[in-house]
């Protein structure tokens, strides 16, 4: 025990000492306080941390000492104490400023989205300050810094605090976002001049925001409105939104184009937590079967980013944000299909959506635009996918498999029975040490025969998981994948409920064939009952999941079963009697399995309690099958639950037979009957009971406690014998000389 303590001690000492070294403070962080928030870079040596962040034209020095960072912070003139604690997986941080006030960031990778800034021309400035001032609004403060750097605020530029410049450039994109316009009406990098001039126009209300774009030596700047013309602005535009803008997350209603356009393409920056169902939200999918809805939608939304990459992403103030307008946005078109984002819906309710036949084209659109590079500047992430590596790897070493093979690809075809035959080989593999744990998990005796009973359900089901698992990587079409999963699923719910028959099979006769010994106390019949629900659930289930993989319609199925329900409800009405018998005797629990009982004609020991009905054993070995439905009517005599079976005989003496004989043959009944382990003496009577023409009857009443039918004809045998020899000793005889027979 010592040397245990010791190694766990020097475990711990070594665990905390790498835990020591590992906190690191270097990297960008996208930090938070209760007013705002900014972009931190951090870079640590040794103990020392220093960190910058420019939308404050603010910076931090530190000395860092395990997870804690004691440092201070300074902007302009301004500087105070902060204090930040590393989480343990080092993502992020809890810091306090020295007034009490929070401060918290989390750890960023390198972020697509942040571009260089290009002011060559108007066009490109305001392009510029779109991409900076979308990126801002989605949990990226720090961005607006870049806006800031593409503005010209005048004479009083340096007198301005940063965070002045950070509000009024956040205003002006707040104004520029209630505006649609094409960047290509912009004036581009050859303009003339030294200034440029646009009016940008509100969709549907003619309100207009007026800018002018200076040039400075070889940059041009946005010039920034004076407040009064801000305040204009800013009263015309926002009219039609009650005097304030929308909220950051109202886009997610997709109640205009632009927005279902944003959610689409915002939805890749946060695919693998809400984002994959955000994008799926953003495409009419009605045409698509329920069974593949969810898998082609992922692929479709992967095949648009893909085309959108290639095509350049739009600013979504190129897009109309007009609630009243219901035309369709053209977002791209090519002689093989179309990208169009149209209203789903009619009057409030509508919501804005890639089209259908966007949808349907998703595919053919990509293959068109697949050798294209992708557009230099700002371009979507890509979820990870294996079905795109595994085309982009055939499409560098094998572009001949990318031929059309019918609705697939070469590859794809040969790719799908490849998976067949390798599903197949990994189910048999997986197959044989789950048969021999469930072999070993039902406690069957028997094994090769229990590994046979298993063998074929249990392979039809390993490798149709298998084969599920496998095949997106195909990323078969629409057609094709409705064959692939409305198979792959009937075959599995039919492997599967005859796999799930066998194991319950299985199940119920090791319980009910097994040592009682440590086994829970409970109702057999129940447990039969049990047992045969459970199967009735498992079909169940399996139906239903094959309804579901066939992508068969509820509502005509629901409404079938009500018409019909009723018909197949009367022809088989008595075998609906047997199922709800069951439920009634395993309520009422008049036997349990193992009782000796009678009813009507039927007198024998319960075997099994089923669904529909009961199996009895007669004393002659025969097996009497009773539906439930008469047996839970049936006046049922349990003769197994008696405490006490109340036995009788009479004693015919002569009238010769003295008075003394006659008490001392009473009094000796007694003695006996009190000897017998199972008598109840309390039930014991023995007695003259009557004086007929031809003998006295003495009368012999007597209980026993007893289990079962043959134990207690051994003991009423060995009674009556004794009875005859305690005749013979007394010297009682019958009629004919004999001793007097006991009559039952």
């Amino acid at each position: 025990m010592p040397f245990v303590a010791a190694l766990l001690l020097a475990l711990l000492t070594l665990s905390t000492s790498v835990l020591a070294d590992a906190p690191d403070w270097s990297g960008t962080w996208n930090t938070r306080w209760r007013d705002g928030g900014a972009r931190v870079e951090m870079k640590q040596e040794s103990g020392k941390v220093t960190g910058s962040y420019l939308a404050y034209d603010g910076r931090i020095e530190g000395e860092a000492r395990d997870r804690v960072l004691t440092a201070r912070w300074f902007q302009g003139g301004r500087s105070g104490a902060v204090e930040f604690v590393l989480a343990p997986d080092g993502q992020s941080f809890m810091g306090r400023f020295d007034s009490g006030e929070w401060w918290t960031g989390g750890r960023i990778s390198g972020d697509a989205r942040e571009q260089g800034l290009i002011q060559t021309g108007p066009r490109e400035t305001m392009r510029s300050f779109l991409q900076a001032g979308n990126d801002a609004r989605y949990d990226a403060p720090d961005q607006m810094v870049r806006a800031v750097a593409v503005v010209d605020f005048g004479d009083g530029a340096a007198a301005m605090a940063p965070e002045e410049k950070l509000g009024k450039a956040q205003t002006l994109f707040n104004l520029v976002d209630q505006t649609t316009f094409r960047l290509h009406s912009i004036p581009d990098a050859r303009a003339g001049g030294e200034e440029a001039a646009v009016d940008l126009e509100q969709a549907g209300t003619g309100a207009v925001l007026a800018l002018r774009f200076v040039k400075r030596g070889e940059r041009w700047f946005l010039s920034m409105p004076d407040d009064t013309t801000l305040a204009e602005a800013r009263k015309s535009l926002f009219a039609r939104s009650g005097g304030r803008p929308a909220s950051p997350e109202a886009y997610r209603l997709r109640k205009n184009a632009r927005d279902a356009y944003r959610t689409f393409t915002r939805a890749f920056y946060t695919w693998s937590e809400d984002g994959r169902r955000q994008a799926l939200d953003s495409l009419d999918l009605r045409a698509l079967s329920d069974a593949v809805r969810d898998d082609q939608g992922g692929l479709t939304a992967q095949y648009l980013n893909g085309i959108l990459n290639r095509i350049g992403l739009l600013q979504p103030q190129e897009i109309s944000d007009d609630p009243a307008n219901r035309s369709p946005a053209m977002v791209f078109s090519h002689p093989v299909g179309q990208m169009v984002i149209a209203p789903d819906g009619v009057g409030d309710g509508a919501t804005w959506k890639f089209s259908g036949d966007t949808v349907r084209n998703a595919r053919d659109l990509y293959v068109a635009v697949e050798g294209m590079p992708s557009a230099a500047g700002q371009r979507l992430p890509e979820p990870p996918s294996i079905f795109f590596q595994l085309r982009r790897s055939v499409r560098g070493l094998a572009p001949n498999l990318l031929m059309p093979v019918g609705p697939l690809e070469a590859w794809q075809a040969l790719g799908w029975p490849a998976i067949m035959v390798l599903s197949l080989a990994l189910g048999w593999l997986v197959s044989k040490p789950v048969s021999a744990f469930l072999v070993r998990a039902v406690g069957r005796h028997d094994a090769h025969q229990a590994r046979r009973t298993f063998r074929l359900p249990l392979l039809g089901t390993l490798t149709l998981i298998v084969y599920a698992a496998l095949m997106p990587a195909l990323g078969l079409p629409d057609l094709a994948t409705r064959v692939s999963v409305g198979v792959a699923g009937v075959l599995f719910a039919l492997s599967t409920v005859w796999f799930g028959w066998r194991i319950i099979d299985a199940v119920v006769a090791t319980y009910f064939t097994g040592d009682e010994t440590g086994r829970p106390s409970m109702d057999n019949i129940l447990v039969s009952l049990g047992f045969g629900a459970l199967k009735i659930a498992l079909v169940g289930a399996g139906l239903t999941y094959v309804a579901m993989q066939l992508s068969l319609p509820y509502e005509g199925v629901i409404a079938s079963l009500s018409i019909g329900g009723l018909a197949v409800a009367f022809a088989s009405r008595e075998t609906l009697s047997n199922v709800f018998g069951a439920g009634i005797l395993a309520i009422d629990r008049p036997f349990r399995r193992g009782d000796w009982i009678s009813t009507g004609d039927t007198k024998g020991t319960v075997e099994h309690v089923g669904i529909r009905s009961t199996r009895v054993r007669t004393a002659d070995d025969s097996l009497i099958v009773v539906p439930n439905g008469k047996l839970s009517d049936a006046v049922v005599n349990n003769l197994g639950t008696r405490r006490f079976h109340l036995n009788s005989a009479k004693l015919p003496l002569p009238y010769a037979t003295s008075v003394p004989q006659i008490e001392a043959l009473v009094s000796g009944v007694r003695e006996l009957v009190a000897e017998i382990p199972e008598s109840a003496p309390d039930r014991t009577q023995v007695s003259v009971s009557n004086l007929s023409q031809d003998s006295i009857e003495v009368t012999v009443r007597y209980g026993l406690d007893v289990r079962n039918g043959a134990n207690e004809t051994e003991i009423v045998n060995r009674l009556m014998m004794n009875i005859l020899r305690l005749s013979e000793r007394i010297g009682i005889r019958g009629a004919n000389g004999g001793a007097p027979a006991p009559a039952e």
